[in-house]
């Protein structure tokens, strides 16, 4: 589920995980304009946290990206991002 502000239901789907674990596991993909792709997994303790790394993307970035919240598979483990920075320069 990609999360966008003003979004409720990953908001909820957020502070449900937040509030079971004390954190959340958020998967993150980008492309800079050499094609350059990075995946990774990023762990946040609150909403505001999250929102505010979304906005220094949005300042910093130099191509495309975004922040999905993970699918929860029925066993409670996660579908998360396998570390990859790479492409072409």
């Amino acid at each position: 589920m990609k999360i966008t502000q003003n979004n409720l239901k990953s908001e909820n789907e957020i502070l449900k995980r937040i509030l079971k674990d004390g954190y959340i596991l958020i998967n993150y993909d980008s492309t800079d304009c050499d094609g350059c792709c990075t995946s990774k997994v990023l762990k946040f303790t609150n909403l505001k946290d999250i929102y505010k790394s979304i906005d220094n993307e949005f300042e910093y970035c130099d191509g495309s990206f975004s922040y999905s919240v993970p699918l929860m598979f029925p066993d409670g483990s996660l579908n998360l991002n396998q570390e990859y920075n790479g492409g072409q320069w």
